[in-house]
C-alpha cells in the first residue's frame, strides 16, 4: 500500500481527497499546515507521493519542497493550488515538484496523476 503525505489546510478538500485516496488502496497522512508536515517528514518517514498544497498558514509548499529535495530526497511531489499562473508553475516544477494541479479540480484527475507519477517512480 503506497503512503502519501497530503499537505492541505481546506478540511472539506482534505476529507474529500482522504477517502478517496484510501478507497482506491492509498494510505494518507494529513498535515494541515508546513510545521506538521515537517513533523510527519523529518527526521525520516518513508512516503511514496506527497500532495503539497501551495499557500498555507504558516509557508509555501514550494518551501518545503526545496527544502525536501535539498535534504536529497527525491520522492515524488504533486502541486495542488489554486493559482494557474505560468510562474506558479514554473516555480513549482522548478523547486522540484514532479507535477502541478489547479483547483478546482476532480477527485478522479488527482487519483490518475497520482498513479501515473508512482508509475514513472517505479
Amino acid at each position: 500500500m503506497n503512503r502519501i503525505l497530503l499537505l492541505e489546510d481546506d478540511p472539506g478538500l482534505t476529507e474529500g481527497l482522504s477517502y478517496a485516496l484510501s478507497k482506491n488502496g492509498f494510505s494518507p497522512d494529513i498535515a494541515g499546515s508546513t510545521g506538521e508536515a515537517r513533523s510527519l517528514l523529518f527526521p525520516i518517514h518513508s512516503y511514496d507521493l506527497l500532495l503539497l498544497d501551495v499557500t498555507l498558514p504558516d509557508g509555501t509548499g514550494f518551501g518545503l519542497c526545496s527544502e525536501i529535495r535539498g535534504r536529497g530526497d527525491q520522492t515524488p511531489i504533486i502541486f495542488l493550488t489554486a493559482s494557474d499562473e505560468e510562474t506558479s508553475v514554473i516555480r513549482g516544477l522548478d523547486s522540484g515538484g514532479d507535477d502541478y494541479i489547479t483547483k478546482p479540480f476532480s477527485v478522479k484527475l488527482v487519483l490518475l496523476r497520482v498513479e501515473a507519477v508512482l508509475r514513472r517512480g517505479k
